[in-house]
Order: structure tokens, then C-alpha cells, then sequence
């Protein structure tokens, strides 16, 4: 690597870091780009230069966690594809719960809860995780036939995204928010699963209910 570009990668490193360590300070933290450029301890100017705007900074923080995230999956990696959708189930749930403040501080600006438009949804690394979760279970004979992979991996993105919402928004426990999360994935699954698999989801969605009837 060319010693200018390898300076300009190390910077971008330097900044994801900074922006992680500063959203992990504070739930009331008002993150700006002055603030991380101090942070980082870099000219106020050069996360601007180095990544463009503030949401690309906050994606880049969101694309580390990701692949941090993606490595602790394999981990758990299991012979069947459809263990491995609840496997995803409670990780999400355990990451956020490791570092509440960081992930509800980071996705209160990335899902802007006040309503303004964003991107949280458009770089590749997150769409292909869920791409590969529902290929996956195609692969194995695990949906019915007419099930679309595509559409079904972009469902349960979201789903898993409006989970943090509600995790956010009411302050759920760690076994509320895995319910919400179960459930809703347990209910998306239902109508699209064969027989056997679906009778297995049908077992997590009773599980998962039980504890929502609790609330």
C-alpha cells in the first residue's frame, strides 16, 4: 500500500475509533463532527475530508461492529441454517445489551428517531449477512418453494431494525427485547417454512410468546 493511502487508512481508523469511544460516553451525547474531530484529536475539518459527513462516520462505526458481529455468528455457526436465524436472534441481543449506551446512542442517530431520513440500510455488508441467513435455508430445503431469498432477507433486516426502535423507545429487559426480536423473525418465518421447519418455528414463537404475555 502506497505510504499516502496507508496514512489516509490509518486516519479513517483513527476516527471510527474516536466516534465508537464517543458514542459509548454518554446516552445524552449531542454527536457532532467537532466533537469527534476533537476526540480523535485531528484538525475540525478532516473527518469531513476523510469521510464526507457525519452519517458516513456513523455508517463506517455501524460496518465495524458488523463484521465484529459477523465473526461472533460463525462462531456459533450450527449444522442447520434455521438454528442459526435464532443463533443471530440472541447475538443481536447479547451485543446490544454488552454496550447499551453505545448501540442505542448509535442507532438513535443512524434510525433518527425524530424522523429525518437516513441510509442505515444501503451499504452491502448488511444486506448480504441477511442474503446469506435466508440462502442458507433455501439451500437446506427449509422454505417453501415459492419463497423469495431476497425479499425474505430484506424482511427480517428490518425487523431486526425495528426491534432496536421498541428496545429504545419502551426500555425493554435483555428477555423482553430477545421476545420482540424472536417473535416477530418466528412470525415472518411461519407461513414460509416446510413442515418440519415450521413446526420448529412454531415451538420458538410459543416460547417467545410466553414471555411478551409476561409484560
Amino acid at each position: 500500500m502506497p505510504p499516502r493511502q496507508q496514512t489516509r487508512e490509518e486516519l479513517r481508523q483513527k476516527i471510527v475509533i474516536a466516534a465508537r469511544s464517543l458514542l459509548s460516553e454518554t446516552a445524552s451525547i449531542e454527536f457532532s463532527m467537532r466533537a469527534l474531530a476533537a476526540k480523535a484529536d485531528v484538525a475540525h475539518m478532516t473527518p469531513y475530508n476523510v469521510f464526507g459527513s457525519k452519517q458516513a462516520v456513523l455508517l463506517a462505526v455501524l460496518d465495524a461492529d458488523m463484521a465484529e458481529f459477523e465473526r461472533a455468528v460463525e462462531a456459533r455457526h450450527t449444522s442447520d441454517p434455521l438454528d442459526d436465524i435464532f443463533e443471530v436472534v440472541s447475538l443481536c441481543v447479547e451485543f446490544w445489551f454488552s454496550e447499551p449506551i453505545f448501540y442505542k446512542t448509535l442507532y438513535r442517530e443512524l434510525l433518527d428517531l425524530k424522523g429525518t431520513p437516513n441510509q442505515i440500510s444501503a451499504t452491502p455488508l448488511r444486506e448480504e449477512f441477511w442474503r446469506r441467513l435466508t440462502r442458507s435455508m433455501a439451500h437446506r430445503g427449509q422454505l417453501l418453494d415459492f419463497v423469495a431469498e431476497e425479499p425474505l432477507a430484506m424482511n427480517l433486516r428490518r425487523i431486526a431494525l425495528q426491534a432496536i426502535s421498541v428496545w429504545i423507545a419502551q426500555d425493554l429487559s435483555k428477555q423482553q427485547t430477545e421476545a420482540e426480536l424472536g417473535y416477530s423473525f418466528s412470525l415472518a418465518l411461519l407461513g414460509l417454512t416446510t413442515s418440519d421447519a415450521a413446526n420448529r418455528v412454531r415451538a420458538r414463537l410459543m416460547s417467545y410468546q410466553d414471555v411478551l404475555a409476561k409484560k
